[in-house]
């Protein structure tokens, strides 16, 4: 049987999909982690979470939390949150004006130098992830003091269960590995992962002999340091009080 073609009218249009519209949410798990820390380390009066996207969760733990975001890329979240009774403020956190200080700034994935958002608190503490390497910049900042950590005891997504460990042992956390036999007896899956991507990476450069060599041009390629002997879920950190003249 021949193919039946229908001639396509030169008005038609492919049909507009419709987007479904974001909405903000609340992570159980942030929740579980922030709940952790009002209750074992700091009940904060103020808190400032810039770069929030439509993550709302720190407002189902804390009394006072500021959102703020410029919106480039998550259009639409200030306004959204703002729907939902939450304070939002859509703009740059560079030009922000607090009508107070904060005592606890939440910096998760923030695309920005802490200082930008830490300059709004005198003192108090940050909660911070890796994923921009924000930890390690406030590590090195003499303005803040690592406090401790935040990590999972129970992460169970799927039966919504979750038990957190607050904890100020610092032993290896900011301590890079020396060599790859370091890693691969802290970490034999990654240092495995990490050794396929080095040598991945490095395959086009003859000039690249030891694999030292080909690792330091991938960290440097990449701007990454060595892994860490230790990593956390979330980082606790407090800021100085400046000494009395």
């Amino acid at each position: 049987m021949d193919d039946q073609w229908t001639e396509i009218p030169e008005d038609w249009e492919l049909p507009e999909q419709k987007q479904e519209e974001p909405e903000i949410y609340f992570s159980d798990s942030l929740i579980a982690l922030y709940t952790a820390f009002q209750n074992q380390v700091h009940k904060p009066k103020s808190v400032l979470y810039p770069s929030c996207g439509f993550d709302a969760s720190p407002a189902k733990v804390f009394d006072k939390v500021t959102f703020v975001d410029a919106e480039k890329g998550n259009e639409g979240c200030i306004e959204k949150l703002k729907e939902a009774g939450l304070t939002a403020y859509k703009q740059d956190i560079k030009v922000y004006q607090p009508s107070e200080l904060h005592d606890l700034v939440i910096l998760l994935n923030p695309a920005i130098p802490h200082e930008w958002a830490t300059r709004h608190m005198q003192t108090g503490y940050v909660i911070a992830n890796e994923y921009h390497h924000t930890a390690t910049e406030l590590f090195h900042d003499p303005q803040f003091r690592l406090w401790g950590t935040l990590d999972f005891i129970v992460n169970d997504f799927e039966n919504k269960r979750y038990e957190v460990k607050v904890s100020q042992n610092l032993e290896g956390l900011f301590e890079e590995v020396q060599t790859i036999e370091d890693l691969k007896a802290l970490n034999p899956d990654y240092a495995e992962f990490l050794i396929d991507s080095v040598e991945s990476f490095a395959s086009d450069d003859a000039t690249l002999k030891t694999f030292d060599e080909k690792w330091a041009a991938f960290r440097t390629a990449l701007h990454q340091h060595k892994p860490y002997r230790r990593k956390a879920e979330l980082y606790i950190f407090k800021k100085n009080v400046p000494e009395e003249i």
